[in-house]
């Protein structure tokens, strides 16, 4: 295996190992607010994109739609999420957060900001920089390796 390859082995293989331990402590941080980090994850896509389908939230996410479902399930149990009718699409109605949902995300947001900034001071900014290009980088190249049909339309 050429260098570059077992380098970039070598980044994937920790990634995957700074997912986990990025799951653990937010599991950890939140958990007395009822959530877990796969929650998390999807208070945190529905806040950045507005209200979503399932399938929509999967497809990004790049995990199976019931998956999602599960998540979203609990969401609306706790008062996170609402679902109402898509105008587009009627079989996917659209998740979307509620005003509690909205206050749950700012809260755990405040939570993580200090733990950003004590992990943003112990790297170099221009490693950060590198490495948010370097992963949007792969991130493109592996998108365009999934089939299309491998996911649940809207």
């Amino acid at each position: 295996m050429p260098d570059k390859a077992k380098d970039l082995a070598r980044v994937i293989a920790g990634v995957r190992r700074c997912f986990w331990l990025l799951g653990v402590v937010s599991d950890e941080m939140i958990a007395d607010l009822g959530l877990t980090a796969s929650l998390r994850a999807v208070l945190e896509h529905l806040s950045e994109f507005g209200p979503q389908t399932v399938p929509q939230i999967a497809r990004e996410k790049a995990v199976r739609r019931q998956s999602i479902q599960a998540l979203v399930n609990r969401l609306y149990e706790l008062g996170f999420v609402s679902v109402r009718d898509n105008p587009i699409h009627h079989r996917s109605v659209l998740v979307a957060m509620t005003p509690e949902g909205k206050a749950v995300f700012r809260k755990i947001q405040a939570r993580e900001n200090p733990l950003l900034a004590e992990l943003a001071e112990a790297l170099d900014a221009r490693d950060v920089k590198t490495t948010a290009e370097t992963l949007a980088s792969l991130r493109t190249t592996l998108q365009s390796r999934i089939h299309g049909g491998e996911h649940d339309d809207d």
